[in-house]
């Protein structure tokens, strides 16, 4: 009924029927040459009402009135063939009840159909190349000079349906201010033909010199299957050429959505080598629908995160907990936007205060604990060795006793790559923590651990402080030619994290396949590049030596530690948790805890901590540490002056 109340719809069904009544009186015309006497006059008037009614009802079975004509397809265009079929034959059969078809043309039936679906075929056609037309096609005639130089001249990688979508998206949207030149494919197969009138103009290699001929501008990326091996060729070969890349995400990233929306740069992320990742989520659907679940470090990147995730998993409550009031309230108001009927609720409280956690347990009883509260800065906690042990360990012990004292069901503690064989305070704090955590298990509830490396955007991450040092000119400050760190996005690790949580039992120690490790001078040099400048020559790379605590490579595995695959690639189960002395684990935790509460000397508490983790090593050697404040000349003085940003790795 609501199609009767448009207003569209009356409009096209009168427009129908003008076409109609003119092609039922053209095959008519035809048919006769032209010469209509008294009575071929009265069987068409009395004969066009019925046809009307058998092709409009037969136009509006195929759901002819429902489609935009802007949008007209294949599939329109069969439903209207269907339809013409169906109302000719309704229309025959009217004629044989009625008049028995004496004295009708059989002609007339058959000229009228093929007048039907050229008037009404064409003109929806017509109606959608309008629509999908250049949007600058009458400004380039009238306007030549001012039209080509507003457009941005563009390159689109990849035939695929994707490269092909895009470009019907282009042609049929005229606030894009684009004008595609071109497509290059992966392989010369289909070199020298066309799509939608647009050439192909050569493969990948090909590309550095289109761009200086045609002057381009943006490159988009639209092929989904493309590896990230080939992307970092194609930046590459680019180098030095002021032309921006951009990207079709995901289908996860743009489902229904236009794709040309969710066009976006190109980041650093999609240079990794990464499988997608592969998940449970009926599992972990069903570990999460319906309770209630508290997360520590809520305001964090990784905190903020699981809210989000989490919440996608409609459970009953999700409490958000964090000491820092600023982060809680933008993580809190993000959430509460969102169309849900999860009860949100945001908790000021420090994981330090046994007397705040108590009150937050005993008000809210949550069934699930991610903690994701930590001190993670290496030479911070380098500083103050005290407040890490304070923050990281015993703040983790009084969460887990807390926990266990009101029954939750699942403690998911988030760990670091940099427990292993640590060389910083905030490393084998972690460390510790790690075995607080799996020390817990058996007291009623499961505590699972999940290890994994750096993360791409968190806080401190390298990455957004590279990019504030390329937008100042630079020099990009790296610590180390040699230094390579594991890298991973939020969005996946937290969406692995939530699936080791799902399949633990309790007491294991979950690892997340970080792939490849990266240079952090690659690294560097690719996030220049993205910024459309030349490594060593427009941005100057500084090396300023490894600083206290940091190493050369890290490891995600401690020696001796017993590996077991799991039904997920990406994860795998560490079985060390025999190997912790129970005993002197938590008299060193009472140690600590009268170390904190006297404001001890920080020399106790790194020897503490070095009996503890036997493995740990307070220094770096000297041989690691590359000559300080060297920098990679430039082959061309940069035109800003370069400000000097010290970045962690």
């Amino acid at each position: 009924m609501r199609l009767f109340r448009n207003k569209n719809f009356w409009i096209i069904l009168l427009f129908d029927i003008l076409l109609l009544s003119f092609c039922y009186y053209g095959a008519y015309w035809l048919r006769f040459d032209g010469q209509l006497s008294k009575g071929i006059w009265q069987q068409f008037s009395k004969t066009l009402l019925p046809l009307l009614f058998c092709k409009l009802a037969s136009f509006y079975f195929f759901d002819l009135y429902r489609g935009m004509w802007r949008y007209t397809g294949i599939k329109d265009l069969l439903n209207l063939v269907k339809g013409t079929i169906a109302g000719s034959l309704l229309f025959v059969l009217y004629l044989v009840m009625e008049y028995h078809f004496a004295g009708f043309s059989r002609s007339i039936i058959v000229i009228d159909g093929v007048f039907t679906l050229v008037a009404l075929g064409g003109i929806r056609l017509l109606i959608r190349l309008y629509y999908q037309r250049d949007p600058h096609f009458f400004e380039e005639i009238m306007f030549w000079h001012s039209a080509v130089r507003d457009n941005k001249k563009i390159l689109i990688v990849g035939t695929g349906d994707l490269a092909e979508r895009l470009l019907r998206e282009i042609f049929g949207n005229s606030k894009l201010n684009y004008k595609v030149i071109g497509f290059v494919e992966k392989e010369s197969s289909c070199f020298g033909m066309k799509i939608h009138g647009v050439p192909i103009l050569g493969v990948l290699d090909d590309i550095p010199d289109l761009v200086d001929f045609y002057g381009i501008d943006d490159v988009f990326i639209a092929d989904a299957h493309m590896s990230a091996s080939k992307i970092k060729k194609l930046i590459e070969l680019c180098t030095g050429r002021d032309v921006r890349f951009k990207v079709i995400p995901s289908l996860s990233e743009r489902i229904n959505g236009y794709i040309s929306d969710h066009l976006r740069d190109l980041r650093v992320e999609d240079l990794l080598a990464r499988e997608p990742i592969r998940i449970d989520m009926d599992m972990v659907k069903k570990e999460i629908e319906g309770t209630k679940v508290l997360v520590t470090g809520a305001g964090g990147s990784i905190g903020s995160e699981l809210a989000r995730q989490i919440l996608e998993y409609h459970p009953l409550e999700l409490i958000l907990l964090d000491n820092a009031e600023t982060s809680l309230y933008h993580i809190d108001l993000e959430l509460s936007q969102k169309k849900t009927t999860t009860r949100i609720i945001p908790s000021i409280g420090d994981i330090r205060s046994h007397k705040g956690l108590d009150r937050i347990f005993k008000q809210y009883r949550p069934d699930f604990v991610y903690h994701a509260a930590a001190y993670k800065h290496v030479p911070l906690m380098e500083m103050t060795p005290l407040d890490a042990v304070n923050n990281n360990i015993i703040g983790t012990y009084k969460l887990a006793s807390v926990a266990c004292k009101y029954h939750v069901k699942e403690f998911v503690m988030i760990s670091t790559d940099k427990a292993v064989h640590p060389s910083s305070i905030m490393g084998v704090t972690k460390r510790v923590a790690e075995m607080v955590a799996q020390s817990m298990n058996g007291n009623g509830t499961r505590f699972v651990v999940v290890r994994f490396g750096n993360v791409l955007g968190s806080n401190g991450s390298v990455v957004p402080l590279f990019e504030k040092q390329i937008a100042s000119g630079g020099p990009v400050t790296v610590t180390h030619p040699e230094v390579t760190r594991f890298f991973m996005t939020i969005p996946e690790a937290v969406m692995l994290v939530l699936q080791a949580g799902s399949i633990g039992k309790g007491g294991e120690l979950f690892l997340l396949d970080m792939g490849e490790s990266v240079k952090i001078i690659d690294l560097a040099r690719n996030m220049i590049r993205l910024a459309g400048l030349v490594p060593d020559r427009d941005i100057k790379i500084k090396f300023v030596g490894l600083r206290p605590g940091e190493k050369l490579k890290e490891e995600l595995l401690i020696a001796g530690e017993n590996v077991v695959n799991t039904a997920y690639d990406k994860i795998k189960i560490c079985n060390n948790a025999n190997n912790i002395d129970e005993a002197k684990l938590y008299k060193c935790i009472e140690h600590f805890n009268v170390l904190v509460k006297d404001s001890g000397d920080q020399n106790s508490v790194v020897g503490i901590l070095k009996e503890l983790v036997p493995a740990y090593k307070e220094h770096i050697d000297e041989h690691d540490q590359p000559k300080k404040d060297s920098i990679i000349q430039p082959q061309k003085a940069s035109a800003v002056h370069p400000v000097e940003i010290k970045t962690e790795q």
